[in-house]
């Protein structure tokens, strides 16, 4: 409030002051044995009474005046640095939103890489033990030739034409590749039978149509391929060497599976060490972080689970260490007191009573 309109209020205040004095007299009982001048000298009385009030409380009122101009002056910074903690506010929120969205991000891709690796290793497995079942198994009707090559089955192709038997086996081929991908797209154990059949599929009608034309060799109904009746023991023994070979390297490729897991850790170690050598604390927490993620992923590959090695692993050094306590206690020393190559001695101790 400025000082002129406190001027007009004061005006107007001794007016209305004015005006109902007259009032008063006018209404008063007493106002008929009053005279005019009287009643008009009262109040003008009561309105310099009044112009006096207001003029006292001009003072007053400037002092508040300046007490809001300096609370307004104190409070613009006040208000202008919460506007702008307001502002900071809502950046460190969006870009805690943004955080969280590439966190999520990772997260997710992270997930996906791990379930696309598990996959892979599952199929990788899969594939190893399928084939070699089917590589076992051709290797087994080769070292059983002359048994395979009598054998019902093989009788019964021989008494089609040719021409039948190859369609029947080449059919029955097919039918067991469809059969071994339907079975193999359940998964687990499932695609490991899968990829037997599948296998077996392929080449089992070859080996049928060999030992067709062998037994029609034997029977002289048909002249040896390579000019002899009998294939000679030492290329069917070759050939079931192949075989076996095959079977084993399907078995490994399913045993060793996990083996590129184990190329991860070694390069996340590397990789560790050489982030505390340069010691940067934030790198080196970053690197052992994707260090126990890698471990974590490998206990996946071996159906390992890692709280239970991690406890067991802790129940395995308490015991161990409770052990060297006990042994320096029989000597009546405690740990403080004996020296590492002492404890280490005693660990070894411990560790051999284990086994």
């Amino acid at each position: 409030m400025d000082l002129t309109a406190l001027g007009r209020y004061r005006g107007t205040a001794a007016g209305v002051l004015s005006l109902a004095a007259c009032l008063l007299l006018v209404l008063s009982p007493s106002a008929s044995a009053q005279s005019p001048e009287a009643g008009l000298a009262a109040a003008e009385a009561r309105a310099a009474a009044a112009e006096t009030d207001a003029t006292e409380l001009e003072p007053v009122a400037r002092l508040a005046e300046a007490k809001l101009k300096a609370a307004r002056g104190q409070a613009a910074p006040v208000r202008l640095e919460a506007e702008r903690a307001a502002d900071r506010v809502a950046a460190t929120e969006a870009s805690l939103r943004r955080t969280h969205l590439r966190a999520v991000a990772s997260v997710r891709k992270a997930e996906e890489e791990r379930s696309d690796a598990a996959k892979d290793h599952d199929e990788e497995v899969a594939s190893g033990v399928g084939f070699g079942i089917a590589a076992l198994v051709l290797a087994l009707i080769t070292l059983a030739w002359g048994w395979f090559r009598a054998s019902t089955t093989v009788a019964y192709l021989a008494r089609l034409q040719l021409g039948q038997a190859i369609g029947l086996c080449v059919g029955g081929g097919f039918v067991a590749v469809f059969v071994g991908a339907a079975i193999g797209s359940a998964g687990g154990l499932a695609e490991a039978v899968g990829v037997a059949i599948l296998s077996l599929g392929l080449m089992l009608p070859v080996a049928l149509l060999l030992g067709r034309h062998s037994a029609e060799v034997q029977r002289g109904g048909s002249k040896p391929v390579l000019g002899r009746e009998r294939i000679p023991e030492r290329a069917i023994q070759t050939i079931a060497a192949l075989f076996a070979l095959l079977f084993f390297i399907g078995l490994g490729s399913a045993l060793f599976a996990g083996e590129a897991e184990s190329g991860e850790i070694t390069s996340k170690t590397r990789e560790l060490a050489e982030a505390s050598a340069s010691g940067r604390n934030a790198k080196v927490a970053e690197e052992f972080g994707d260090l126990l993620f890698a471990m974590a992923n490998l206990a996946r590959h071996l159906r390992v689970d890692p709280e239970d090695a991690l406890r067991a692993a802790n129940a395995k050094f308490v015991r161990r260490f409770k052990a060297i306590e006990s042994g320096l206690a029989a000597q009546g020393r405690k740990p403080e007191d004996a020296s590492l190559d002492e404890m280490e001695a005693l660990w070894q101790k411990a560790k051999e009573q284990e086994k």
